[in-house]
């Protein structure tokens, strides 16, 4: 019974291993953001793109609690001469003593304190070392020693699906236009060939077009990425192991760190 129930428990964590993170991404202008990152059946982060009544909405909210504000502020100073109350004469002498007394007895305590430790508290705060040049240098190629080629086999292990970006070029002329149109296909050639290098992409599209009879320029992007558990545990171990390794074969890193923690 207990190789059976070790087997189920060793199954369902290969079955959570295996399983993947969704990322959706949408674009469209002007400002329409739409991005989604879910595991299993769980909602991780959910940005909706804001409307312009929504916008407005919060600007009539955040005008609505400066108002109501400004009235309650009115309200209490309105309310303060003839809500207060006289104070007894023998509280006030009271109290006009006890504060005439607090700054002596303060003084006392802290003569008696420097007296005690000979040493005022500021000479025992320890110098920090500055980071030079070299320093800087050390730490950003430690980090970059171990961070990229796990960074690289991470980027590549990412499934890209349906990736499809649509741009329509305008301009003030058709001239201007057709120039734009040019550059602007050149370019999302050039970003599409990068990310395919860069990402395992499935089916990319994208579709430029010369809009003569607008002058605007508007994109639009989307995409669904996925990335297994797996993959981001490995790429977190693999880190660690050469961030570690790393730190421990070359001095000038290590001293560099020693003096951040200081």
């Amino acid at each position: 019974m207990g190789w059976i129930i070790a087997g189920a428990v060793v199954a369902v964590i290969l079955i959570l291993l295996m399983t993947s993170v969704k990322v959706r991404f949408d674009y469209s202008d002007p400002g329409e953001l739409r991005l989604i990152i879910s595991w299993l059946f769980v909602t991780l982060v959910r940005i909706p793109a804001k409307t312009k009544k929504q916008k407005r909405r919060d600007k009539k909210a955040e005008k609505d609690v400066k108002s109501s504000a400004k009235a309650a502020a009115e309200l209490e100073k309105s309310e303060e001469p003839g809500g207060g109350r006289t104070a007894n004469p023998q509280t006030l002498n009271e109290s006009k003593s006890a504060e005439q007394n607090k700054p002596q007895k303060t003084q006392k305590s802290q003569k008696t304190e420097r007296g005690k430790s000979g040493k005022s508290p500021k000479s025992d705060k320890p110098k920090s070392q500055k980071l030079t040049l070299s320093d800087i240098f050390a730490l950003v190629k430690l980090v970059w020693d171990s961070l990229g080629k796990p960074l690289k086999r991470l980027l590549k292990a990412t499934r890209v699906i349906g990736f499809r970006l649509d741009i329509s070029v305008g301009g003030d002329d058709a001239a201007d236009a057709a120039i734009k149109f040019g550059k602007t296909n050149i370019a999302a050639g050039a970003a599409l060939a990068f990310l395919d290098g860069c990402f395992t992409l499935k089916d990319p599209k994208f579709n430029v077009t010369c809009n003569f009879q607008s002058e605007e320029t508007r994109t639009e992007c989307g995409f669904t990425a996925r990335l297994t558990v797996i993959a981001a545990l490995a790429f977190l171990f693999c880190v660690a192991g050469r961030l570690i390794r790393n730190y421990m074969s070359r001095k000038d890193a290590a001293a560099a760190v020693d003096k951040l923690r200081k």
